[in-house]
């Protein structure tokens, strides 16, 4: 049966505002920049895909900090915001 263990499992929801498509470029100066940050933005927060060399990158501003997104993400939450 195994040990006895307590699972916890934290949801945070993050309400964007605005995007910004194809803002950044991913590149080796971005990884420079962004390397020693606690967040780095080396994948899309929404999805998870990393990003490659030379593609563009989204940035969707949320109530709780900017986050980066990958162009479809991207495209996606602003068509749900202009719904809105």
């Amino acid at each position: 049966m195994g040990m006895p263990q307590i699972v916890k499992t934290r949801t945070t929801t993050f309400n964007i505002t605005h995007v910004a498509i194809d803002m950044l470029t991913f590149n080796q100066k971005f990884r420079e920049i962004r390397g020693n940050f606690r967040y780095k933005g080396f994948q899309c927060y929404s999805c998870s895909k990393h990003f490659q060399d030379g593609e563009k990158i989204s940035l969707a501003l949320t109530d709780k900090g900017n986050k980066i997104v990958c162009h479809e993400c991207g495209m996606k939450f602003k068509e749900e915001l202009e719904c809105v």
